[in-house]
């Protein structure tokens, strides 16, 4: 027996086995197989004539076709076989009556006096009358040696009443027959269909199939000798008219054939009423051809009306000729609009009927497109917007359209969608035509870093449309500025002054929205006047207009750098993705970039990871794209994750996009080296992080960007050079950033600045400027950059004496460190203020701390901080190797296997009163050491928000 096997039926056959030996003993046995159409239900009893073959058993299968006028023609076909002598076939052959009933009963029985039988009959709703009645006569006899009964029955056929079929039903032992598994599917498509399919490519077939064997045969015979991935599984399915429909379709009367086309049309939209309509019946009529279709196993028992399986809708489809289902996909679409049923139902039906010339089509369709781009289905977006393309349009629409296409094209394969902008640009005839085909190009090169590129094509199409003054050449004119803003020196001379631009804006809303998105990023470069930037962007993002992804991108920004946060936020809702939803156009990507933009000035470290983590794939391909809003995006997620603590993972995420090495110049350069100098401080290589720092202010005073809210460079360097004992250099750049904080006017800015000259100073002199830049923050959205101040402020104080003061600022230092998710820091403010309380009510230790060397401690605690080996190598001064020696050692007297249960160990609480006890020889903890310890906390947590791109 071990060797009868069907691909995917093990539980079946164990069943079969036991039935079989409980049959040897001396019990009549009948087995039901039932199953939907093609399940397998003829290869399971194949299966049961080889397992009774190999028990003993001799074998008579048959396949059960008759009728009224062939009485016992079933029975005669099993008897020839069983008998071997053409006798029984004869017999069987007389006019049916009990007698001869009784007779064919006992010629089966004489059989069994010499050896077990087993009967084999497929599909019995087939049967004729007589031959089921004397199957039902054999399963209810006693016979002299074993008799098993097999026979198969589809579940289209449901059995009602007391006629023989259910009679036989009652008494028979039932197997029924479900789809085949995932795996199994695998194992079928190799054998029986020649296929190589892998997991996600199986798991297509199983959704679309629900493992039938003939569906998916039907589905793969086709593609033998091939390996299938999951996208060329549904492209299958959906390509051609499939085998095998004609099985599922036969003998359905026309009401219920109508109805199964008008449900497949209908597709997920597939309402009993619009069903009713669509196949043209009354819905009384509609209901009794859904129970006909549910009895046949077509559509599945529940509403809104569904096919069983995916792929028998595309047989149905497939199987209604062209014209036809044009015009039912056609009707579904008038039907769903005026029945107010939604925008991409109706959009949906117009994608499949192709171009039909209807001037109606066009506004569903785009809408619809805009709906499925915002729940992360870019292909089916774009999908719709080429079916609005083979529509007749007029060419501002088809300018339009195409564009829209070129938004989610671009952020799939952005090259292809540059030639092909390109090629528009240059057939176009009209120049408001050309004019929106060069701005579209030259915002998607700028995007992709070519700066150089994008005014190539604005003062090339500006040429075309000759040098007299025209609205379409202001705007080529105005998004050159727009290039140059954000880019290299060289290229800052060749743009029109703003004042010429303002002086010439043609009329217009589009054009006021374009210019005042353009006047809000150069006074973000300026920083001098915060109000005027504000007003500028809420003119750039108000209603709706040309320009919207730069106007929204400069827009926002520039609430952002104005504090303006709740109203940013608000904007950013417009665009955003539905939850879960994966991008499909970089305006997605920029909304979430906008708003962990947000979260972090907030101070809010989990808020950033949660915008930007779910992209985390799409961002790293493409900041090696080199997409000048990912790279930030990326870096802006290292900053924080290092920040929570997580230091590794931030080293991992800039290694992955190529970002922790010397980076070229781009647009975006100065934004990630901003973010990147926090990691370096966080995992304490602090040279490197002032390099970075200096280097990005040195590429934004290149660009003429003075203002502090975009990247606080100078106060973030300040405080690492005086923490360094530079505070002559620290002095200088903490007051030139002060003095430019002040002329933009933000709490943020200001307090900032603030902090980094108090780190200047010391003493008395240094309170007193903590104490004001603490009070500055507090007024300000920035809750992190508070705690680190606060925390400063609480070393000084307990420097200069003052414990009690220390204790409350160290305590509300804590208490928003936590706030923000700032797991290092809040522990280097719980240690010094640790510090400074009583020993009586200090927290116990671990008991086999005594056992550690003072040199194990540290190295623990900076292990427990996030500190890499190399990172604690440099801070001590040793090699890595001995660092590794000293963790090793110190796990094994703590009986740990990792630095994961380090913060469990060592509560940040007790670590300098652990110390002290156990290094009685060392130096007591004074001032002097906190001050300094604090100071590396503050370098390494006082930062500002990330800005993305120069000037907003």
């Amino acid at each position: 027996m071990a060797s009868i096997k069907v691909t995917g039926r093990a539980p079946e056959l164990a069943r079969l086995r036991t039935t079989i030996e409980r049959a040897r003993v001396g019990r009549t046995t009948t087995v039901l197989v039932r199953g939907e159409p093609r399940i397998g239900k003829s290869t399971v009893l194949e299966a049961v004539a080889a397992l009774a073959g190999e028990a003993g058993f001799q074998v008579a299968a048959a396949g059960a076709r008759g009728g009224p006028d062939r009485p016992f023609a079933a029975a005669g076909q099993i008897l020839g076989r069983l008998l071997a002598t053409s006798s029984a076939v004869t017999a069987a052959d007389g006019p049916p009556s009990p007698e001869l009933l009784w007779k064919l009963t006992e010629l089966v029985r004489a059989k069994s006096r010499h050896v077990p039988v087993a009967i084999c009959l497929d599909d019995i709703s087939h049967l004729d009358p007589w031959s089921l009645r004397w199957v039902l006569a054999l399963s209810g006899s006693v016979f002299p040696t074993p008799l098993v009964i097999a026979v198969s029955e589809d579940d289209v056929s449901p059995v009602h009443g007391s006629s023989p079929r259910a009679e036989l039903a009652a008494s028979a032992e039932h197997i029924r027959l479900t789809g085949l598994p995932p795996a199994a599917v695998i194992e079928f498509a190799a054998n029986r269909c020649g296929v190589t399919l892998g997991e996600e490519s199986a798991a297509v077939c199983h959704e679309l199939t629900g493992g039938n064997p003939g569906l998916l045969l039907a589905l793969l015979s086709e593609r033998a000798g091939t390996v299938l991935t999951a996208e060329t599984v549904r492209a299958t399915s959906g390509s051609a008219v499939l085998l095998g429909s004609e099985r599922w379709l036969a003998d359905l009367g026309e009401p219920a054939l109508e109805l199964a086309r008008a449900v497949a049309v209908l597709g997920a939209d597939a309402e009993i009423t619009w069903a009713a309509e669509l196949a043209r019946l009354t819905v009384q009529d509609a209901l009794c051809a859904i129970d006909e279709l549910v009895d046949r196993c077509l559509l599945a028992n529940r509403t809104p009306l569904t096919f069983r399986h995916p792929l028998l809708a595309t047989m149905v489809v497939g199987a209604i000729p062209v014209g036809t289902r044009t015009a039912l996909h056609l009707r579904a679409a008038e039907i769903l609009r005026d029945g107010h049923f939604g925008m991409t139902g109706v959009a949906r039906q117009l994608v499949a009927a192709g171009p039909l010339g209807l001037d109606w089509a066009v506004r569903p369709m785009r809408i619809a497109a805009r709906q499925l781009a915002r729940e992360g289905r870019a292909e089916d977006a774009a999908r719709h917007l080429r079916g609005v393309l083979r529509e007749r349009l007029r060419p501002r629409v088809r300018s339009a359209v195409r564009r829209e296409l070129a938004e989610l094209d671009a952020f799939v394969d952005p090259d292809l969608t540059v030639r092909q902008l390109e090629a528009a640009r240059q057939e176009a005839d009209d120049p408001e035509i050309a004019t929106d085909y060069a701005v579209a190009l030259a915002a998607l090169l700028t995007e992709c870093g070519r700066p150089v590129d994008a005014v190539a094509v604005l003062d090339d199409t500006a040429e075309r449309l000759g040098p007299a003054p025209s609205a379409q050449s202001w705007r080529l004119r105005l998004h050159k500025a727009y290039v140059c803003l954000g880019g290299p020196a060289f290229l800052s001379g060749a743009a029109d002054r703003l004042d010429d631009l303002v002086a010439e804006r043609p009329r217009g809303q589009g054009a006021l929205k374009e210019l005042a998105g353009l006047r809000a990023a150069e006074a973000v470069h300026a920083g001098a006047d915060r109000a005027a930037a504000v007003r500028h962007s809420r003119q750039a993002l108000a209603g709706g207009g040309g320009g919207q992804a730069r106007c929204f991108w400069h827009g926002c920004v520039t609430l952002i750098r104005a504090d303006e946060l709740t109203e940013a936020w608000a904007h950013c809702g417009r665009v955003r993705l539905a939850d879960g939803a994966r991008p499909g156009r970089w305006d997605h990507v920029t909304a979430e970039l906008l708003r962990a933009m947000v979260c972090r000035v907030r101070g809010d470290l989990a808020g950033v990871a949660g915008a930007l983590a779910p992209m985390a794939d799409v961002l790293r391909s493409a900041a090696f794209a080199s997409h000048v809003r990912a790279a930030p995006a990326v870096s802006l997620l290292a900053e924080a994750r290092a920040l929570m603590g997580d230091t590794d993972a931030a080293l991992a995420l800039l290694g992955d996009c190529g970002l922790d090495r010397e980076l070229p110049w781009r647009q975006d350069t100065w934004a990630v080296l901003s973010a990147r100098a926090v990691v370096w401080e966080c995992v304490g290589e602090l040279p490197r992080a002032v390099e970075d720092h200096l280097a990005a202010g040195r590429l934004l005073a290149e660009c003429q960007v003075g203002n502090p809210s975009v990247a606080p460079w100078r106060s973030r360097a300040a405080r690492l050079l005086a923490a360094a004992g530079e505070t002559g250099r620290a002095a200088r750049l903490a007051d030139a950033e002060l003095d430019e904080a002040r002329r933009w006017g933000t709490p943020r800015a200001i307090g900032i600045a603030e902090h980094a000259v108090a780190m200047a100073e010391s003493g008395a002199r240094r309170i007193d400027l903590l104490a004001t830049a603490a009070g500055t923050l507090a007024r300000s959205p920035a809750r992190l950059e508070l705690a680190a101040a606060r925390c400063d402020l609480g070393t000084a104080l307990a420097e200069a004496g003052r414990l009690h003061e220390a204790c409350i600022e160290f305590d509300a230092a804590l208490s928003t460190a936590e706030s923000c998710g700032a797991r290092p820091l809040a522990r280097r403010i719980a240690i010094a203020r640790q510090e400074i309380r009583p020993a009586d009510i200090r927290e116990s230790v671990h008991p086999n701390l005594p056992e550690l060397t003072p040199q194990e401690l540290k190295i623990l605690c900076l292990a427990r901080d996030g500190h890499t080996n190399r990172a604690i190598a440099g801070k001590l001064f040793v090699t890595v190797r001995t660092v590794e020696f000293h963790l090793s050692g110190a796990y094994r007297k703590l009986g740990i296997s990792g630095r994961q249960q380090l913060a469990q160990l060592l509560p940040e609480t007790v670590v300098n009163t652990t110390a002290a006890t156990t290094a009685p020889t060392t130096a007591p903890t004074t001032a002097a050491t906190t001050t300094a310890a604090a100071m590396t906390a503050t370098a390494m947590t006082a930062v500002a928000p990330l800005p993305q791109r120069a000037g907003g």
